[in-house]
């Protein structure tokens, strides 16, 4: 029996934007339909990604196959691009990545020229609001929520809260779990390597802050938790690591103002996918003490892949990355993220336990189950 082809437009490497999710997804789906895949060859002006929007790293190499069939055209300067995408996607169904109302008025048009070609439309959509919104984020959404005849969500917190905002009906929507990201565990290295790399004493505990440096994330709560751990664990280390969003002056003081800085490393700049490995098998402990969130977490969907214990704030669907509900912590907590960060460095026996518990949310939310979950929706809706 021939199967299914759909089309999904989103990003892939070189592109950064959702290209690890995109990646995974693609790779898990296409194991039950072919997929003709439209991504983005400009996604941005760069100076609005701070960073640049390629990934330059030439040792991260995408797999694929013969179900997959990638056209890399969109850029968002040239509405043409836009138009084609919507005249030329072959499947019957277009699965969309949405994440930021930046590219609402590229996936307008998509969408105008998918209408009148009567495609049915899924969004699996990342960000029910925009990690900075606004009232002019919430109509935009809204209007571009209005074309999709399905919504895959990744958590109920996030199904609830799209029923709530943009009042979409609980029959338009599903939740898919977000998987884990595997991919980055490209080669087997071990911790002293990682550490070594780094340049990180062998025999220290290590907590681990990851990814794009933005306000919402709770760096500086981060931080000022650090102090409290430093006086019960004096050779502690903190590493930050991440391309910083933001003004970096405000965290630098806070380290200068705490003494922190030979219990601090940072490293602000983006991380190569082939070098993310590294940051994670040389900690002993994620944190994402994230102050406010729609969505999963990316670099939470990492430590999992690498069966790290993790800390997270109760916010979005952070506390779906834990078993154990006693490390979701309240947000903008510093005592109270100081004390579970010393728990667990503290307790070796906690951090294993911790450790198998995200080893056993990676099989939970394995993309395999991710496909055929999305695939049979697909068969729904043809």
């Amino acid at each position: 029996m021939r199967k299914i082809k759909i089309s999904m437009i989103g990003t892939l490497p070189p592109i950064k934007g959702m290209s690890d999710y995109c990646i995974e997804l693609s790779q898990a789906v296409s194991k039950h339909v072919e997929i003709d895949f439209i991504s983005f060859k400009k996604l941005y002006p760069e100076f609005l990604y701070p960073g640049g929007t390629k990934d330059t790293d030439k040792n991260f190499k995408l797999k694929t196959n013969k179900n997959i069939k990638i056209r890399s055209f969109i850029t968002y300067y040239n509405p043409f691009t836009w138009a084609w995408a919507g005249l030329s996607a072959k499947g019957g169904i277009v699965h969309f990545q949405w994440w930021t109302t930046f590219l609402s008025p590229i996936f307008f048009v998509i969408l105008l020229f998918l209408k009148l070609r009567r495609k049915k439309i899924i969004f699996t959509v990342h960000n029910v609001l925009g990690h900075e919104t606004s009232f002019i984020d919430r109509l935009v959404t809204k209007t571009i929520f209005l074309f999709p005849d399905f919504f895959i969500l990744h958590s109920t917190g996030n199904i609830d809260r799209m029923e709530e905002v943009f009042h979409i009906s609980r029959d338009k929507m599903v939740r898919i779990p977000h998987g884990i990201y595997e991919f980055y565990k490209n080669e087997e290295v071990t911790k002293e390597e990682s550490r070594k790399k780094l340049n990180i004493k062998q025999n220290i505990p290590v907590v681990l802050s990851f990814g794009n440096i933005r306000e919402y994330k709770g760096v500086d709560i981060l931080i000022q938790a650090f102090a409290i751990v430093r006086n019960k664990l004096p050779d502690a280390l903190l590493i930050i690591a991440g391309k910083s969003w933001i003004d970096w002056k405000p965290n630098q003081k806070l380290i200068e103002k705490h003494n922190l800085q030979k219990n601090i490393r940072t490293f602000l700049e983006y991380v190569p996918m082939s070098d993310v490995k590294h940051y994670f098998e040389a900690s002993d402990l994620v944190a994402l003490p994230y102050k406010h969130f729609e969505s999963q977490s990316g670099p939470g969907n990492i430590a999992l892949a690498f069966h790290k214990p993790l800390i997270v704030s109760n916010t979005g669907g952070l506390p779906d990355l834990l078993k154990n509900k006693e490390f979701v912590i309240e947000k903008n907590n510093v005592r109270q993220l100081a004390e579970k960060i010393i728990k667990i460095l503290k307790d070796k026996k906690l951090a294993k336990q911790l450790s198998e518990d995200s080893k056993k949310l990676c099989k939970e939310y394995s993309w395999d189950d991710i496909g055929k979950k999305t695939a049979g929706l697909y068969k729904r809706l043809r």
